[in-house]
């Protein structure tokens, strides 16, 4: 039986299964691995001498045993730059492995042993096969686990998301909300991207604290969500966020708000279409440090 994988989720086999399986006679299975999450399924099913990925192909002689040397079922590298070869070369290393199938030879065996083997590998290919199977169900049934588990974090995030917060380590308000902050670009921001995203030097102006005592008009957790996304630049490429300059008073045409020490003032959606929506506003200092402003309702416009 030969496997091959999808180099990358959504996309397609290096190679053309169906004309490797057409060129192949029937003297063995192609199975083709859709996506990575059913690579890794087979893999962890398999031991790890056999593991399959990167959109290469592996051959699994119909006698495999699990103290089989890793070279007895090759792993065949497929370059896709050359993908119109790859076939060819798959067949010129299936025909390399003897045992694959009988070789014509001058002596043929009788055919009592030739029918005995061809059962034994039907069974063997049989066996195989029904383990691929079983790890598919696995995989499709740990799929719709996930979309279950997604529907009761958001109905969590929905109701009460005081889980989704760091831990409470400090009785210092300043010092919890920068832990907050902290642990929440870590992880919301994948390794590659706090490399991208950097945290920017940040204060807290005089109200921001203050904005939090009492009933927030949205969840502490969307409001971290919102600062880190603004101290790392990102809020501004956000199309939800809707990142504006926070302007002096609200009729259309008025200037933006620029403190005396040319900060200018900022403001983003919190949430969007939902009653007198909350926003929040800060200043953006000469040195592009951020001063968180305030966390407030629509209409309520004061910054200082």
């Amino acid at each position: 039986m030969l496997v091959t994988t999808s180099p990358r989720n959504g996309d397609k086999p290096l190679i053309d299964a169906a004309e490797l399986a057409e060129r192949l006679g029937g003297r063995a299975d192609v199975s083709v691995l859709a996506d990575q999450d059913a690579a890794w399924a087979l893999d962890a099913a398999l031991p790890e001498k056999w593991h399959t990925y990167g959109g290469y192909i592996r051959i699994f002689l119909a006698d495999a045993s699990e103290q089989d040397p890793a070279e007895r079922h090759p792993l065949v590298y497929v370059n896709a730059r050359r993908a119109a070869d790859a076939i060819r070369h798959i067949m010129t290393r299936i025909h390399s492995i003897a045992s694959v199938w009988t070789p014509q030879t001058a002596s043929e065996p009788s055919p009592s042993t030739s029918d005995h083997r061809t059962a034994q590998l039907a069974e063997e290919n049989r066996q195989l096969l029904a383990r691929l199977d079983a790890v598919t169900k696995d995989l499709a049934a740990a799929r719709r686990d996930k979309r279950g588990l997604q529907r009761e974090l958001k109905g969590a995030h929905d109701g009460d998301p005081s889980f989704l917060l760091p831990p409470t380590i400090y009785g210092d308000s300043e010092k919890q909300f920068r832990y907050e902050i902290e642990q929440v670009w870590l992880w919301r921001y994948t390794e590659n991207e706090r490399q991208d995203w950097p945290l920017r030097p940040y204060r807290f102006g005089p109200d921001w604290l203050a904005s939090f005592d009492g009933k927030l008009p949205a969840h502490r957790r969307d409001v971290i969500d919102i600062v880190t996304d603004v101290l790392t630049g990102r809020a501004a490429e956000l199309a939800g966020r809707q990142v504006r300059p926070h302007k002096t008073r609200a009729s259309r045409g008025a200037p933006q708000l620029v403190r005396g020490d040319g900060a200018t003032a900022w403001r983003c959606n919190i949430k969007n279409n939902s009653p007198a929506a909350p926003r929040m506003t800060w200043w953006k200092l000469t040195d592009g440090t951020i001063e968180l402003g305030r966390v407030s309702l629509h209409d309520d416009t004061r910054l200082r």
